[in-house]
Parts: structure tokens; sequence; C-alpha cells
């Protein structure tokens, strides 16, 4: 007997629960870290087939987007970027996060000065973030 696939209701149903738990496995950690003014080491997207290293940030927000995607804002001070290593503060989208692992670190003085500036969501006048679920 030939097996059938599965309906693509089943594949959408069982591709939003891995996003969701994947967001959730995130979620945690991030919160902590920017919580309590931690450094991550993060692996982005596809810096791995870059030949990077993992980045360092400094978690300053997580945020929801008008979109429904979940975003972690905060300082990088090492890692990949356009091809070239350099501090600036940056979005990340979960769904590009590959992984998260919380480090010893303590935030750099500029990093410090633009979390206590705070961010407001916008990218010139693009605002996206819906919501703001910890900082």
């Amino acid at each position: 007997m030939l097996s059938r696939p599965a309906p693509l209701s089943v594949l959408i149903v069982a591709s939003t629960a891995l996003a969701a738990q994947a967001q959730d496995d995130l979620q945690g950690p991030l919160c902590e870290a920017a919580k309590t003014g931690r450094v991550i080491e993060l692996v982005y997207d596809k810096d791995v087939s870059k030949g990077c290293a993992p980045r360092i940030v400094d978690v300053h927000q997580v945020a929801i987007g008008n979109n429904g995607s979940f975003y972690l804002h905060g300082w990088q001070s090492r890692g990949c970027t356009k091809g070239r290593d350099f501090e600036a503060k940056r979005i990340f989208k979960f769904e590009k996060i590959k992984s998260v692992t919380l480090i010893d670190g303590a935030f750099g003085e500029k990093s410090q000065a633009a979390k206590d500036e705070g961010w407001d969501g916008c990218i010139g006048s693009n605002c996206f973030i819906k919501e703001n679920i910890c900082e």
C-alpha cells in the first residue's frame, strides 16, 4: 500500500508549532539576558557557512513585530555584519537565530548608553514593533 503525503493543513500546523517552540526556546534565555544585563553568544542565519565566529550581543530588548514575528534588539560587539566585524546596535529576527548561549561579560559603555536611551521600535520612519516582551 502506498502512503499518502500529509495534507497541507497538517504541514502548516506542524510548521507553526515548530516555529512557536523555537520562539519559546529563545525567548527564555534572551529575556533573562535582557533583564539581567547579560551577554550572549549568538549564531545567526548563514554565519557558519560564511566562516564567521559566533556573534557577541548585549541583549537590550525582545519584542513582537506588527507582523507577529519575534525580534531581538541589542548591541553586537563581535560578528559578521555585511562582510566585516564592527560594533553597532542591531536587530535580529528570531527565525534566523540558530543558537543562543548566555556567556560571561558586561555591557560596554556604548552598549549601555544605547540601552539607556531605549528604542521605539522604528528604523527611520518604519515603525514595526508592536509590543515589548522584555528589556
